[in-house]
């Protein structure tokens, strides 16, 4: 439930408002409102509890404009007020200064006519707009749910490779530890080596009291004492032998590998690991078992939209994509060109059934010639080589197709000359297609 709005005014802040008024933009008290209905007789006010945008008050509620609808933009199919209209463009106003714009009397009776047509078309709308809303919001659950599946699922992949890269870590740091202690020292040797002084004066020390002092009466006691300075001198050769051993290996440096030039190809790798996509509707059908011999290609790429003919010369090579055109849609795709020395190959589209052996390369569709810059078709149109005032190709062709309107163009060099065919028929579905001549003739299909 919306909260209750409070007054504009400092002093009135804990007050609950009574009106709004459109022109001021702001709430008023009781109190508030005695003042102003008297020093703004001419503004208009509002129910405070209701939502101001969603109740038509005769005026622009755009910002800083204040006026009073009286203009229609048929562009755009709304109300306007002169600030809307005026020939002052910044971002306040002139929004629709470029639009077709006639005073609202002047659509009154289009719209009248066209009133009852309506309400028939909203009443059988809203017969079916619960399950419609009902559709919407599966759909909506079922893609929120492949959406969460999908973040899982790279947070997984990407936990797996933060791990595999923790672990690859210690087992390098731990090899180094090895290696370092296996070629110099370790440092427990020098943390022993640092009670050695000590305990080789107090060795000494008994050493030579038991050499003047030898009693067999006591002779563990001596004998141990024997060990402990033989052990002392075998301490003492040890550091020496590190010693010589550090001097002996001084220029060897223990390094990790790859360089630094592949520790950045890594990196970089890391940083476009990885592709979030959507299934490319133009993916091209993968060749057939019964297709001619002399008209053979491939299908390559990450999402088969490289078609690659390796038949022989003086054959025209269909590519047909795999999904239907949905009608009332329009798509854009590129042809890239990747390899064709004649540049002998037809963009377009067909209907679905197009006959894949046909020996009429042009006999099913609508097309553009890449090697003159020219259209063939089917009928309703029968092109054969007819001339256009399209540019010569070089390497890519925008292709777009229509389907509310059934037109089909092509951009040639960023060049957009309208048209090429229209009111193509679609009583059959309708896909992209791509036809070869050459071998090793090769292009790409990419969605845009």
């Amino acid at each position: 439930m919306e909260r209750q709005k409070k007054c504009s005014s400092k002093d009135h802040q804990e007050i609950n408002a009574n009106i709004y008024c459109i022109e001021c933009k702001i709430y008023l008290c009781n109190k508030c409102e005695k003042i102003h209905s008297n020093m703004c007789q001419s503004h208009h006010t509002f129910n405070s509890n209701e939502n101001i945008n969603e109740i038509f008050t005769g005026f622009c509620l755009k910002e800083n404009h204040y006026n009073e609808l009286t203009y229609f933009c048929k562009t755009h199919n709304q109300l306007c007020c002169p600030a809307c209209i005026a020939k002052i463009k910044n971002e306040k106003y002139g929004q629709h200064t470029d639009c077709a714009i006639c005073l609202i009397k002047d659509i009154q009776d289009e719209k009248k006519n066209k009133l009852k047509e309506n309400i028939i078309c909203l009443e059988e709308l809203s017969n079916t707009l619960e399950q419609s809303i009902n559709d919407l919001k599966n759909i909506f659950e079922k893609i929120n749910k492949n959406k969460e599946e999908l973040k899982l699922y790279v947070q997984k992949i990407f936990t797996k490779i933060r791990n595999v890269l923790n672990d690859r870590e210690d087992e390098l740091l731990l090899e180094i530890d090895k290696q370092f202690n296996n070629i110099y020292c370790d440092e427990d040797l020098i943390k022993q080596s640092e009670k050695l002084p000590n305990k080789i004066k107090i060795s000494l020390k008994r050493g030579k009291l038991i050499d003047k002092e030898w009693n067999n009466n006591e002779l563990n006691l001596f004998i141990n004492d024997c060990i402990n300075i033989e052990n002392n001198i075998e301490d003492i050769n040890i550091i020496n032998k590190n010693i010589k051993k550090f001097n002996t290996n001084k220029n060897i440096e223990i390094q990790f590998t790859p360089k630094e030039e592949r520790i950045n190809e890594f990196l970089e790798n890391i940083k476009i690991f990885g592709k979030i996509s959507y299934p490319s509707r133009f993916k091209f059908r993968k060749c057939p078992s019964n297709i001619n011999e002399n008209r053979k290609y491939t299908v390559s790429g990450e999402n088969q939209n490289i078609f690659t003919k390796n038949g022989v010369n003086g054959y025209w090579t269909p590519g047909l994509c795999e999904y239907e055109l949905e009608k009332d849609k329009e798509y854009r795709w590129k042809i890239k060109i990747l390899k064709s020395g004649n540049k002998y190959i037809l963009i377009g589209v067909a209907p679905n059934d197009f006959d894949i052996n046909s020996s009429n390369h042009y006999s099913c569709g609508w097309y553009f010639y890449c090697y003159n810059s020219s259209l063939c078709s089917s009928p309703p149109f029968n092109y054969n080589n007819k001339g256009t005032n399209l540019s010569k190709v070089k390497d890519e062709v925008i292709v777009i197709m229509n389907m509310n309107k059934r037109s089909l163009k092509f951009i040639i060099n960023n060049e957009d000359k309208g048209d090429s065919y229209t009111n193509i028929p679609i009583n059959k579905p309708i896909i992209p297609v791509v036809i070869l001549h050459d071998n090793n003739d090769s292009i790409e299909i990419i969605e845009c």
